[in-house]
């Protein structure tokens, strides 16, 4: 089945159709930035898209291996080829290497850099943030150098008991760095960690680090490195909150009213609950705006159902 076809799947966690007439109206949502009738992709009214494959001989088996990459550009074409080339070099390299995280070039065929652009958290060295809409629908903040962990643990449903313990693994890996400051969160289907005392590079070795003793997906931690932002959703998936997916397409434009339609339907749903800070209390300047903008959008201190 197909991404879209995917989207609309029917299941116990998958939408159930439209709000049957009658029912109350949604609770309005928080606005969305700007005035804009439309949200463009990476805020570009032109951009264009390449894909390159490349092909390598793999030396411990003999056999030919493929792997893609997807350039962004919103110079030209051939900038978007010479990105695109670089990003199936690097997945090629990975496969060779026998790294396991190369998972068949995923990270690396992704575009999501040219998703619609709604806003920009920018501080005094530059941007720290920026927001996008992702294949569905949700809201997503794409962080720059302030590091977020989704683990997923179990789905609890959208009402995990409040005075649930976090996982053992959370704590071993703050005894290891005492000096690491970090708020937790609930997720519908495990945690959320946000390091608030310290700013890390998506591409660096001690990100990598961090996210796999956390135990984050490994799609994730590669993710990560490849587009060099921490990514952390900041809406309810559509499907919990009893709707339908917005489908949204990288390198193209979505409509202001449409995505307004969707944070007012699911906004009786909270993305994330805020549990605790763990470490010491303290924050750097550069992300206190971060945590902010992420706690006013998932809705973190509200004791709303998650979703």
């Amino acid at each position: 089945m197909g991404f879209i076809g995917r989207l609309f799947r029917r299941g116990s966690d998958e939408p159930p159709g439209d709000e049957p007439p009658g029912d109350e109206p949604p609770e309005q949502g928080l606005t969305l930035p700007g005035s804009e009738t439309r949200f463009l992709p990476a805020g570009e009214e032109r951009i264009f898209r390449e894909m390159r494959t490349l092909p390598a001989t793999d030396p411990r088996t003999g056999r030919r291996v493929f792997r893609s990459g997807v350039g962004i550009s919103t110079t030209s074409a051939a900038e978007a080829r010479q990105i695109a080339e670089e990003q199936a070099r690097r997945a090629l390299e990975d496969v060779l290497a026998g790294r396991s995280d190369a998972l068949g070039g995923y990270a690396y065929f992704a575009d999501r850099r040219a998703e619609p652009l709604v806003d920009v958290v920018r501080g005094p060295t530059g941007d720290l943030a920026r927001i996008t809409v992702n294949g569905y629908g949700a809201v997503v903040m794409n962080a720059t150098s302030a590091l977020f962990a989704d683990v997923d643990t179990d789905d609890r449903g959208p009402k995990p008991p409040s005075g649930e313990r976090q996982p053992a693994r959370l704590s071993t890996v703050l005894a290891r760095h005492p000096e690491m400051a970090m708020r937790a969160y609930r997720t519908r289907a495990g945690w959320r960690y946000l390091c608030t005392n310290r700013t890390f590079d998506p591409a660096g070795e001690d990100a990598r680090d961090l996210l796999e003793e956390l135990g984050a997906d490994a799609r994730f931690i590669l993710l990560c490195r490849v587009q060099r932002s921490f990514r952390a959703r900041l809406t309810p998936k559509p499907w919990r909150a009893g709707q339908r997916a917005l489908p949204s397409f990288a390198a193209r434009a979505i409509d202001r009213e449409d995505l307004q339609r969707l944070v007012d339907r699911t906004w009786k749903y909270a993305t994330t609950r805020y549990v605790e800070r763990r470490g010491p209390d303290e924050t750097l300047p550069e992300l206190r705006d971060v945590v902010e903008y992420h706690d006013r959008w998932t809705q973190a201190m509200s004791s709303k159902p998650l979703a």
